[in-house]
């Protein structure tokens, strides 16, 4: 059963999903935003990953460019024939900096964790990124995640906490 994301408690180490750092940084969330902060201020001991980071620049950009009038949908197949409007965009770059900023620790993966993942995979049906994220909380023992994504409650090992004000 997830926990709302407000009632994370003080001094634990959690881990950010991307939806946690697109929600925060585009002011949709208060509590993703208030969460965010809590780990510049080191209130929590915020960890992610580099796959994290990079699914968040991602969907930031594209973000970006359904908002510029660029494409008219948040998919990326859209966005990807225009690579000279991708070379116009800087909001989501300078939304993404802000990640390195935050007093985050941010893990790299190897070819151990893919390997971990495909067993988290197997075992719990999630999708690539999501098993990544699944394995690197197992195998750095962090038990709390915060994330707006359903599928991490299926993780018996993984106290969920999500936010509560985005419709």
């Amino acid at each position: 059963m997830p926990y709302p994301l407000p009632a994370l408690p003080r001094g634990r180490v959690v881990f950010l999903d991307a939806n946690i750092f697109v929600y925060g940084l585009l002011g949709e969330s208060e509590q993703c935003l208030a969460l965010v902060e809590r780990c510049r201020n080191e209130e929590v001991a915020g960890v992610t990953s580099t796959e994290v980071v990079g699914e968040a620049c991602h969907r930031l950009m594209v973000k970006e460019a359904v908002d510029e009038g660029l494409i008219s949908r948040p998919a990326a197949y859209a966005l990807k024939p225009k690579y000279d409007a991708i070379r116009r965009l800087r909001r989501y770059w300078d939304l993404t900096a802000r990640v390195f900023d935050l007093n985050l620790v941010i893990f790299s993966s190897g070819e151990a964790r893919h390997r971990a993942a495909q067993r988290v995979r197997q075992q719990h049906g999630l999708l690539t990124n999501d098993s990544l994220i699944a394995a690197a909380c197992l195998e750095q023992e962090i038990r709390l995640l915060a994330t707006r994504d359903a599928d991490f409650d299926r993780i018996p090992k993984l106290t969920v906490y999500k936010p509560t004000d985005i419709p």
